[in-house]
């Protein structure tokens, strides 16, 4: 609801702009010159270029943040994998460990398991 009256305001205020500066001015261009081109075009349409040009960049960093917490994610669930294997090996080796001492006569450790 914010960004239509936000829209609406700034609609009309290019509206009460435009309506208020039609007189014509020439602009040249080095070798290009273009005649009676109203003011508030001269005014407004740098403005709407670098909107544009704000659109792109920020699209193309969304798109890279994007990007980026894919890989993220894919590496987290890669070392997550990883580590669960490790403590499934850690704790086959302590099984060994703790039948080994049982094996060789030595006394039981509770906390090996």
């Amino acid at each position: 609801m914010l960004t239509l009256v936000v829209t609406v305001v700034l609609g009309l205020a290019f509206a009460l702009f435009a309506t208020q500066n039609t007189q014509g001015v020439d602009l040249n261009f080095g070798s290009y010159y273009l005649p009676n081109v109203p003011v508030y075009l001269v005014a407004l349409f740098p403005l709407l270029m670098g909107l544009l040009a704000s659109l792109i960049i920020h699209t193309a960093k969304d798109l890279m943040a994007g990007i980026t917490i894919d890989e993220d994610k894919k590496e987290i669930k890669k070392m997550t994998q990883e580590n669960a294997e490790l403590v499934k090996e850690v704790h086959k080796l302590e099984l060994e460990n703790t039948k080994l001492k049982a094996k060789n006569g030595e006394e039981f450790d509770e906390d090996s398991i």
